[in-house]
């Protein structure tokens, strides 16, 4: 969810800003931390920053936004957060207006050229799409620039998606790429040196949990952090809660002896301990993906993955001090239903209507999908009443009529082995019941019963259209474990025209 960051500028978690983690600057120190962050903003404009790519939709590479294209205005009640959101959509703009000028995808000390496709923004309803959020699934379109290899032959779907960084020529020819070198990633056992650990634990009182060597920058600078024991009692009380307890870690550059750290605030809780992230044990460090040394020091750009989160940005050595610069937290959505649209609703009621004409009588308003096995993606549609319907599967993009409800006949579900069945039954006037079983395995339907019963006796039916006895019939049923209802959350398609 949200890593909690000891910023000296603003305590928005879920808006990006000008935010500096590494120090712990009074209050009238605040305006000249954020200065330091908008200068480097704004001499950089003409030699963009770098940027980050994230996911994509199987086509193309995203660079996502976190604000919305259009300027924010001022209004009654945001006199506290429109400095911040404007800030937010000021960084995004510089990245829009120059976004034909990132040509360089950086993966570790490789550079692929790449060019500025076109952005998203409108959904295939013609809403604005999701912003701030990465989706498990490339159906769902994102607010973002996209981007394609100059060269076709440079695509390979085994390279990572997530926080890959990319420049402009006028950056990169400005600057001195440095080499990052690993010691083994987060789960390493190296440490960093004691003596580092001794002076960090003297200087702040308390002793450490752990410490971890994350890499070599430069073949000078050692990435690293520290993760402290117990509360952190000296969080500053005029910038934080007063009532809340506090963890403490840092981060740290070490160059031949000398320390640059960045404080890290998490909270503090006796019996639970220490947390930075929701359902993270401990704290998870910045991955420094790009380093860089500028006219002004070093310039790494770092993401920073939690769960439900993810984070990237820039850091700063300035003046014997490191700045971090948060461009976005997004979060990452994993298990997300596949988007259904409003041209998509309208193809199923075609399809409906098809199948008998008097359904043109019937106004489906809600839709739902429901899951009968792991291979179709099914998707229900309902009146108001949730009387009348129909059930479809979409393949490759085109849907499957497989069966209509109505008052009286009704769906349900059960299975056997790897064989999935969809039942419609009800009555079907007087003493007659009306069974109709649909029969999948492997994501194929191979099996069609009917069966008209009377006094609940089968007076006829037919399998995959051929005509079987009444033993026969009853045999079929016998052998269908015993259903239950269907279990869908439908949402209005009214929903789909805002």
């Amino acid at each position: 969810m949200k890593k909690l960051l000891l910023f000296a500028v603003t305590m928005l978690a879920v808006m990006v800003g000008c935010k500096n983690k590494g120090q712990t600057a009074p209050a009238d120190e605040k305006d000249s931390v954020m200065a330091v962050i908008d200068s480097i903003i704004e001499e950089n404009d003409t030699t963009p920053l770098p940027m980050f790519l994230i996911g994509g939709d199987g086509q193309y590479m995203h660079m996502l936004y976190w604000a919305n294209v259009e300027e924010p205005q001022r209004s009654e009640g945001d006199e506290d957060y429109f400095d911040a959101w404007h800030k937010s959509w000021e960084l995004q703009e510089m990245f829009r207006r120059n976004a034909a000028q990132y040509t360089n995808r950086l993966l570790g000390d490789k550079i692929k050229k790449i060019k500025f496709v076109d952005e998203v923004l409108k959904d295939p309803d013609g809403n604005t799409p999701s912003i701030g959020e990465i989706h498990g699934r490339e159906e769902i379109p994102a607010l973002c620039a996209r981007f394609d290899f100059a060269n076709p032959k440079d695509k390979n779907p085994d390279e990572p998606t997530w926080g890959v960084v990319i420049c402009t020529d006028s950056y990169l020819n400005s600057r001195k790429q440095l080499t990052i070198t690993g010691f083994g990633g987060v789960d390493t056992d190296a440490e960093l040196p004691a003596d580092i650990v001794k002076k960090m634990e003297k200087e702040y009182g308390m002793k450490a949990q752990n410490s971890r060597k994350l890499g070599l920058i430069g073949g000078r600078y050692i990435h690293g952090t520290i993760e402290f024991k117990g509360e952190f009692k000296n969080a500053p009380k005029d910038k934080y809660d007063a009532d809340r307890k506090y963890a403490l870690a840092l981060e740290l550059l070490i160059d031949s002896g000398k320390v640059y750290k960045m404080e890290q605030l998490g909270y503090y809780d006796e019996e639970y301990g220490s947390t930075w992230n929701a359902d993270a044990d401990g704290y998870i460090p910045n991955d420094i993906v790009a380093a860089f040394e500028g006219p002004k020091g070093l310039e790494l750009c770092y993401t920073h993955g939690a769960p439900e989160s993810f984070c990237v940005g820039m850091i700063y050595l300035r003046d014997g001090k490191l700045f971090e610069h948060q461009y976005e937290m997004f979060h990452a959505l994993i298990d997300e239903e596949i988007p259904v649209w409003k041209k998509d609703i309208a193809e199923m009621k075609k399809l409906f209507v098809e199948q008998d004409p008097e359904n043109k009588n019937v106004d489906l308003t809600k839709w739902a999908h429901c899951y009968l096995d792991y291979d179709n993606e099914w998707i229900w549609l309902r009146d108001e009443k949730g009387e009348d319907g129909a059930i479809f599967v979409r393949k490759d993009d085109k849907f499957l009529f497989i069966a209509a409800e109505t008052s009286k006949l009704k769906f349900s579900h059960t299975s056997k082995g790897n064989t999935y069945y969809l039942l419609l039954s009800g009555a079907a006037g007087g003493p007659a019941t009306y069974t109709e079983v649909f029969a999948f395995e492997n994501g194929k339907q191979t099996e069609r019963f009917t069966a008209l019963a009377i006094y609940g006796e089968i007076d006829e039916c037919q399998l995959n259209g051929k005509t079987l006895t009444k033993e026969a019939g009853q045999a079929y049923l016998d052998k269908i474990p015993e259903s239950r209802e269907i279990n869908a959350y439908f949402q209005d398609i009214e929903q789909k025209k805002e």
